[in-house]
């Protein structure tokens, strides 16, 4: 499965977050298309530390990819897990690949199915399937704690980001990168 690497997606607009208006977010969209990540870091760093999970999402990506900054999948889980902790779908299913291929963190198949059964819940198109495969390679006592895990989550955190509905003939919504 392929990480969600940048919203670039047009449908994307009328779900942008609300410093969008404000021009940032067609700035960074910009900067990242024609290659300028210092440009896009320098846009969407701020809004990251202010808490919006679209930046902090993209940030984790400027991080898992090395644009703009030195490659560091352990700070790209960091800014994944700050958008996936507001319920922001795209960095959960990353967060799953990234425990699911030791990115950064060692393998954990219980960890990668946790994220991707969050992600599913909030829409998204890949999460069904990587959390299915993903079952299939856990022992039965992984499978219940990771399922354990989810419930006290879910108990506790309630998602600012709405999930964000499938784009139709996009697959499940993620960017090519």
């Amino acid at each position: 499965m392929r990480k969600a690497l940048f919203l670039l997606l047009a449908s994307l607009s009328s779900a942008a977050p609300a410093w969008a208006a404000e021009g940032d977010w067609d700035r960074a969209k910009t900067a990242h298309e024609r290659g300028d990540y210092a440009a896009e870091l320098a846009i969407i760093r701020p809004m990251a530390d202010k808490g919006y999970p679209f930046a902090q999402f993209n940030l984790g990506v400027l991080y898992d990819e090395g644009k703009g900054v030195a490659e560091d999948n352990a700070k790209a889980i960091e800014w994944y897990r700050k958008a996936a902790d507001q319920g922001f779908a795209q960095a959960q299913v990353n967060l799953g690949i990234m425990y699911e291929q030791g990115e950064g963190t060692p393998a954990d198949p219980a960890r990668a199915y946790f994220w991707y059964a969050l992600a599913e819940s909030q829409g998204d198109g890949q999460a069904p399937q990587a959390k299915q495969d993903i079952a299939k390679k856990m022992t039965p006592a992984q499978l219940q704690e990771a399922q354990r895990q989810l419930r006290d989550y879910r108990a506790t955190h309630k998602f600012s980001v709405p999930p964000t509905p499938p784009v139709p003939g996009s697959g499940a919504g993620h960017g090519n990168g």
